[in-house]
């Protein structure tokens, strides 16, 4: 019995081994996969509350709702709208957590959070949704474009 323990042991502490090492072969790939989510910085030149004025008209161009936040507390939670999954039975909705800090010159640093939430089948179980953080997506870019657009200088014509 003590042998059949033993033989099992070493086959674990074997497929053990060679995980890891297959985990340090290609380290940047793996952790780029499976890792945090790298968070989205930009900075302005701007006090807070005036980036935040210009966030909410960024996420309105883009028909975000907002649902959280506010000037004082430096965030704004926001989703977009509702679209149906192929199945047409579940749900798509991708939310969105920005953070606004004030800097020492005087500048503003924003950061972003996106999430994808799929409810895959709200008639039978309504309300059960999964979220999934979203890597290399143009929401980010989309929103600070707008941003820079709203704090950019109206043209004169």
């Amino acid at each position: 019995m003590k042998r059949h323990l033993a033989s099992h042991f070493a086959s674990l502490l074997l497929l053990a081994a060679l995980g890891l090492t297959g985990c340090d072969s290609m380290p940047g790939e793996v952790h780029g996969r499976l890792g945090p989510a790298p968070e989205t910085t930009r900075t302005f030149q701007a006090d807070p509350r005036t980036v935040y004025d210009a966030a909410r008209a960024a996420l309105a161009r883009m028909e975000f709702r907002v649902t959280g936040g506010g000037p004082a507390q430096g965030r704004i939670e926001a989703v977009s709208g509702l679209s149906k999954k192929d199945s047409l039975q579940g749900t798509r909705q991708i939310s969105i957590s920005i953070r606004i800090i004030s800097l020492s010159d005087g500048g503003s640093e924003v950061s972003v959070e996106l999430k994808e939430v799929i409810e895959e089948n709200s008639a039978d179980r309504p309300g059960f949704a999964t979220e999934t953080k979203l890597r290399d997506t143009p929401y980010s870019e989309v929103f600070f474009g707008g941003v820079a657009q709203a704090l950019a200088p109206p043209k004169k014509g």
